[in-house]
């Protein structure tokens, strides 16, 4: 479904979604705590989080081979492959899009013991183990081979399980996780807002633009609250290795404003629904904006003037955070920007676009 996004910039109230990573979270430590309220379908879920939740309530059937439908979630399906695992099911797991083709960790079965981990692939495959090794009768270890990146995720995952009654104790090089534990399943934590999601209005508020964005907690863990903070690095070196799902607003805010900015870190982000780095690269093409490629570095030649886009339409790669970007490009514009897909953003943010057209243009 393409879109039309008219130039200009925005004024208005939004209030971002739930924040999908402390979503997932809850929902799974609702489900092992045998607490089920919350995985009842709910038309208004990103479609990553009815993935979560339809997998879990498969994964609660009595049998040992369910049918997971992933989706194209890859917290769903790293985050439970260990869990099926640590509970004897053997799934068929359904995916798609792209993740079939993103690193992933097959457990054929799960036991305690030592866990060596890349930290520098996805911090997604620690909170898989995190979840599950604590309900395996022996005691295990997670260690890293390399540096942890994305530490803020892990940091969210060990506050579920701490709020769960889950023990969990960090190491220098990881984390031991005791077993023959249980999950409590405690009073309904509610899950905060989205940084992520209000990252592309942020973005447009740093071009200009006038959004309260409502609801979010200023002491989250989520690591895209990084952003304010990192905008104010305009013409500096910024890595994004602890924050990556923020690089492409980010690029398209630093593009927006004069001074030469080099993000780092950036090679994860060839492994998402989207590699970002081109399909970020083709959108500041798009808008006229000069900028250079490294095996690991993206640096943009940001502009003091609207964006002057030199085609009819932006190709987002079916990807929910390109349309989003396009979104916040537009906001700097200087003539409307069409978008090829604009339904793609129902994978993190179902309302977005209804949120964006309820702006005033200014």
């Amino acid at each position: 479904m393409s879109l039309t996004l008219p130039n200009g910039r925005r004024k208005g109230t939004v209030t971002p979604p739930f924040s999908k990573s402390h979503l997932h979270r809850l929902l799974i430590a609702d489900f092992l705590g045998g607490d089920f309220r919350r995985l009842s379908p709910d038309p208004a879920d990103p479609d990553d989080i009815a993935a979560t939740k339809r997998c879990l309530l498969s994964l609660s059937e009595d049998t040992a081979a369910p049918v997971l439908d992933c989706g194209e979630s890859g917290s769903t399906l790293r985050f439970l492959k260990p869990v099926a695992a640590a509970l004897k099911k053997r799934p068929q797991y359904v995916t798609k899009g792209r993740l079939a083709e993103r690193p992933g960790i097959d457990y054929p079965e799960l036991k305690s013991g030592l866990h060596e981990l890349p930290g520098n692939v996805s911090s997604q495959f620690a909170t898989g183990l995190l979840f599950a090794l604590p309900i395996l009768k022996g005691d295990s270890v997670i260690r890293f081979t390399t540096p942890l990146e994305s530490r803020g995720y892990v940091d969210m995952t060990l506050q579920v399980l701490r709020q769960s009654g889950i023990t969990i104790t960090e190491t220098p090089t990881g984390f031991k996780i005791p077993g023959n534990q249980s999950y409590q399943a405690p009073t309904i934590v509610q899950p905060e807002r989205d940084w992520s999601g209000a990252s592309f209005f942020i973005a447009m508020n740093y071009l200009g633009s006038e959004i309260k964005i409502n609801g979010l907690n200023e002491d989250s863990l989520q690591p895209d609250r990084a952003l304010p903070e990192l905008l104010k690095k305009q013409g500096e070196v910024i890595d994004v290795s602890q924050c990556p799902d923020i690089f492409p607003p980010l690029a398209v805010a630093l593009a927006g404003k004069p001074g030469t900015t080099t993000i780092t870190d950036i090679r994860r982000l060839r492994l998402k629904e989207s590699d970002r780095v081109k399909s970020t690269s083709d959108l500041l093409k798009s808008l006229n904006v000069k900028h250079e490629i490294a095996e690991d570095a993206f640096r943009i030649q940001g502009q003091g003037t609207p964006f002057s886009p030199n085609q009819t339409t932006i190709k987002t790669y079916g990807d929910h955070r390109l349309a989003m970007s396009a979104a916040v490009a537009a906001a700097n514009s200087q003539s409307p920007i069409t978008i090829d897909d604009a339904s793609c953003c129902a994978k993190s943010y179902p309302s977005f676009f209804a949120q964006l057209s309820s702006l005033t243009l200014f």
